[in-house]
């Protein structure tokens, strides 16, 4: 049985190991881990000597720790590496990599590992994200350490313990900190957009496969285009498509928008026809108009409908509705008749008709209304949101406070550019 004390990956890298009768085998290069129940285990020591690549099976080990490194040999000379796919190696693989901090929304990054003894076996028991994990790897970062903790002001330990830490993929990876599925959806989108602007795009694909669909379309919806791009890219159509039928209609729009024809009209075709046919009329507006910052998502009721029926209604429909803050009154063909606020819903009595208590002339905009107006209008008004009509007062969407701040604080993720699908 070795004898194990606890470690840091850091004190033992490219240390001499040597054998039984002190013949040196080379330098600690790496250590290949494998899964456990709660930690993962040490199963092979990887030296580099000059020759070669060698590995040593954990059963050798006669005292591992920051001092002394040594094995008992059955034979006269180890096997060599060879590295295969799927091996874990903790250098390779999990040192100086970005892990995600989920209760944080931050990414972190792992300075140094923690080795220890768990029923007898070396496992990896703790990643330091903190200062002293760098310090142990720099030229002077010992005297530093001694220094400060003379001055009676030491650095704090940040050691998470393995137990903390899970994956998103089978093979430890890309490791992400506290990575629950649930924790994840409560992340705010943007918050999530951070962290995929600051991990590998492949890891992104992965972090956004664990976590609903809405979710991940607003995330997309919040990253910069060329981080966008990168994640699409990774990303297979089904996946896509998927996801920006999830998406509100415009900011699927304002994603597609910006892809090839060839590739939009790709992604169009495997959406639901009625989700697919919503995102082609938007495109087909001009960035700067209403048209092109409105969304089709709102809520409509004839005029005869009661206050009773239509908080029913309501009901059935705001699952599917983004943003509800008045309730359009239309007739048959979708000419807006007037418009009611939600307070005004909720203190009418309940056998009242809509057409009895719905504010008549609504201000509104037309489809190729530019910016500038629309934002006097808004402005003017003190509207939350204002209904798009076509040239025949039918109500075609509407642009909601967040559309607003597009004007006032232009977005880089709105449409750059349009075109017309048939």
């Amino acid at each position: 049985m070795a004898y194990i004390t606890d470690v840091y990956l850091s004190e033992i890298l490219n240390k001499d190991v040597v054998d039984q009768f002190g013949k040196r085998l080379g330098n600690l290069w790496d250590l290949l881990i494998v899964p456990g129940p709660k930690y993962p285990s040490v199963i092979k020591v990887i030296l580099k000597n000059k020759r070669n690549m060698v590995e040593i099976p954990v059963e050798n080990l006669q005292l591992f720790n920051n001092f002394v490194i040594t094995v008992s040999l059955p034979k006269t000379t180890p096997s060599d590496y060879i590295y295969t796919d799927g091996d874990i190696l903790i250098k390779k693989h999990i040192l100086d990599k970005q892990i995600l901090d989920v209760n944080g929304a931050k990414i972190v990054r792992v300075n140094d590992l923690k080795l220890g003894e768990v029923d007898g076996s070396i496992c990896l028991i703790g990643i330091d994200v903190g200062l002293n994990g760098i310090l142990r790897r720099v030229d002077g970062g010992r005297a530093i350490q001694k220094t400060l903790s003379i001055l009676k002001k030491p650095i704090k330990e940040h050691i998470i313990d393995w137990g903390f830490l899970q994956t998103i993929d089978a093979h430890l990876r890309n490791l992400t900190l506290n990575v629950a599925r649930r924790q994840l959806s409560e992340l705010h989108p943007s918050d999530l957009a951070e962290i995929l602007t600051e991990i590998d795009p492949e890891e992104s694909t992965l972090l956004l496969s664990s976590i609903d669909e809405e979710l991940a379309g607003e995330a997309l919806h919040e990253v910069s285009t060329e981080v966008r791009e990168k994640i699409l890219k990774e990303m297979d159509n089904e996946m896509i498509s998927d996801i920006l039928e999830e998406m509100p209609p415009d900011e699927a729009a304002d994603i597609l928008g910006e892809m090839p024809e060839e590739k939009s009209q790709e992604l169009l075709s495997l959406m639901e026809h009625e989700d697919a046919t919503e995102v082609k009329d938007l495109l087909s507006y001009e960035e700067d108009t209403a048209g092109g910052l409105m969304t089709s998502e709102f809520l409509d009721m004839p005029p005869d409908m009661t206050i009773d029926e239509t908080l029913a209604s309501l009901r059935l429909l705001v699952p599917d509705v983004e943003f509800i803050y008045y309730i359009y009154v239309v007739d048959k063909e979708d000419h807006l008749l007037g418009v009611l606020t939600l307070k005004k819903l909720f203190t009418t009595p309940l056998d009242v008709k809509l057409s009895e208590v719905m504010i008549q002339n609504v201000k509104h905009v037309y489809l190729d209304t530019e910016r500038k107006k629309i934002a006097e209008v808004i402005s003017k008004y003190d509207f939350v949101a204002i209904p798009v009509l076509d040239q025949e007062k039918r109500i075609k969407g509407i642009i909601t406070v967040d559309d607003v701040i597009d004007l006032l604080v232009p977005n880089p993720t709105r449409r750059k550019k349009r075109r017309a699908f048939q």
